[in-house]
């Protein structure tokens, strides 16, 4: 009599939830014993249990993310396993695509499938019309129960229940609420108050960097802790985006008031989002060139025209202009009234360093309206973190403070008179919500000036006598070191990199010495940034031409 073949047979269970687990005997247990009764039964066949164990608890069908199957499939693809035993098909998975995915490798391997309440044979096209069909019933019934989760979740989020997801800075879970953390709720404020005290969200990530306050800390059920981590550009817009701070649920693009109480005041919320729209309107209107102009619909001349942008081309070299917009002129007076121009880069340093120069003075402060002392103490600090925040930053990042300062500047045949608002002064430092009525109260900036041989256009003076401040641009400085180690690697081989910006990079090692020098100690063209400095498709070696290039003559 010929003896049967031996053939290894492995039963794999699953169950969608982790509910009932901990008994004593649970579904697994049940599905396992009824399918070794099955192989004990097909004994004459040849058919013997493997004593692994392939059970996935608390995973869903419709994924095949599941550690027991995975090891189930490396064992068949090993020839570890003969016959697939299931208590149900759909234990398996319930989709067809999957499926179809198995199938292929039991089939590779010469192994075959079997269920235990759905008798078929996988090798016949009979049976695999057969578990097609079975497949697709499963199928439908994962997509129905998924579409009652969803319309449940809706319709609670709709109730304003929070619905479960990452725990928001601010708060902690209680019986399956929202309830503030005192603690914490302070941080969410002190964030959305610095958010419309700084000039951009990069300044902020920085500032709570060196404060130490870091995203929330969450045990999970496992044990590990998340969280903890200094804040980057995406959890911090989230953040301030986060409805959830003012007592709402946001469900895709509804939000709903929620069951939870506010941590912030619906006046600094919208103040932070109406600085959010605005930042994101600036990018999307290119407002993070590098050519804009700073100025632009901030100054004026003594006859109330504005003065627009403007740029002249000679020997290749850009040079840039506010010019009186005698289009604009409205009377008899303006019309009749030469033209003024100024260049544009002196003046918007000018601008700038005066400007900075006033926020970090702390005289300037303290002639504020009257507070008490810790209020003066935290203005004087504000002031001089965005004083110095405002060199060496983007052109938009530091166009955004002045215009939340309501920088004007009148243009005369011989002065120029600057100002900022008092009141919108205030509103920056102590980060509270932007006022757009100006209460008539304004500090005067002081930019020196002297009329030129032709009396039509002003020669600034900056700082009259004294050496200028040195400008000390950080990402200059960096990438300049940077394109010294790119020089190195080039020559020595010592990167495979094939990346063109390393290329770009390296060639900034050849910059005239001078001009090295003029960025390190922060003597450059106010118009050079190292986003300028990257865009120059092709930096002349010649020296001189470099200077011509880059401003530096």
């Amino acid at each position: 009599m010929t003896q049967k073949k031996r053939l290894r047979c492995a039963v794999y269970t699953r169950k969608s939830t982790e509910e009932g687990l901990d008994q004593a005997f649970n579904s697994l247990d049940a599905q396992r014993e009824a399918c070794a009764a099955y192989v004990q039964s097909q004994k004459s066949e040849g058919w013997t249990l493997v004593p692994t164990l392939y059970d996935d608890g608390g995973f869903s069908g419709g994924s095949m993310e599941r550690p027991a199957l995975a090891r189930l499939i490396a064992d068949v693809r090993d020839g570890k396993v003969d016959i697939v035993i299931v208590y149900k098909v759909d234990r398996l998975t319930r989709s067809l695509n999957d499926f179809a995915r198995i199938v292929d490798v039991f089939d590779a391997a010469g192994a075959s499938f079997v269920s235990v309440t759905q008798q078929f044979n996988t090798t016949t096209s009979m049976g695999r019309l057969t578990l097609n069909v079975l497949l697709s019933f499963a199928q439908f019934e994962r997509e129905v129960i998924a579409e009652r989760i969803r319309d449940k979740i809706a319709q609670s989020k709709a109730r304003g229940i929070w619905m479960g997801g990452p725990v928001p800075l601010g708060y902690d879970v209680v019986d399956r609420k929202l309830v503030p953390n005192p603690q914490e709720a302070k941080t969410v404020e002190h964030i959305f108050r610095r958010y419309l005290a700084v000039p951009s969200i990069m300044v902020l990530m920085e500032e709570l960097k060196t404060e130490g306050i870091v995203t929330k800390r969450q045990t999970m059920r496992d044990g590990s802790v998340r969280g903890g981590q200094s804040f980057v550009r995406g959890p911090l817009h989230h953040l301030i985006a986060n409805p959830m701070y003012i007592g709402k649920i946001r469900h895709r693009d509804q939000v709903y008031d929620g069951e939870h109480p506010p941590i912030i005041n619906q006046a600094l919320w919208d103040a932070a989002q109406a600085k959010r729209a605005g930042a994101i309107g600036t990018r999307r209107a290119g407002g993070n060139s590098e050519h804009s102009s700073l100025l632009t619909g901030m100054i004026r001349d003594h006859v109330d025209r504005p003065m627009s942008p403007s740029h002249a081309v000679k020997q290749k070299r850009r040079y840039r202009y506010y010019v009186s917009s005698i289009a604009s002129a409205t009377n008899e007076a303006a019309i009749r009234a030469p033209a003024l121009r100024l260049p544009a880069t002196e003046l918007e340093q000018a601008a700038v360093d005066t400007a900075a120069a006033l926020l970090a003075d702390p005289q300037t402060i303290m002639v504020l309206p009257k507070v008490d002392a810790q209020t003066t103490r935290r203005r004087i600090e504000a002031g001089q973190a965005l004083g110095s925040a405002m060199r060496g930053k983007r052109k938009s990042e530091v166009r955004r403070t002045l215009q939340a300062l309501d920088l004007a500047l009148m243009v005369h045949t011989d002065r120029i008179d600057a100002s900022i608002s008092r009141r919108r002064l205030v509103a920056l430092l102590d980060g509270t919500a932007p006022i757009v009525e100006d209460d008539g109260h304004r500090l005067p900036l002081h930019i020196e000036t002297a009329p030129d041989r032709h009396g039509r256009n002003l020669k600034l003076v900056l700082r009259s006598g004294e050496e200028q401040k040195p400008n000390v641009d950080l990402e200059l400085i960096t990438l300049i070191r940077k394109a010294e180690v790119a020089r190195q690697q080039l020559f020595t081989q010592t990167s495979a990199t094939n990346d063109r910006t390393a290329e770009r990079v390296a060639r900034l090692a050849f910059l005239a010495p001078d001009i090295i020098t003029a960025i390190l100690e922060g003597r450059q063209p106010a118009t050079l940034t190292s986003r300028r400095l990257m865009k120059h498709a092709a930096i002349p070696l010649d020296w001189k031409a470099q200077r011509e290039v880059l401003g530096f003559q």
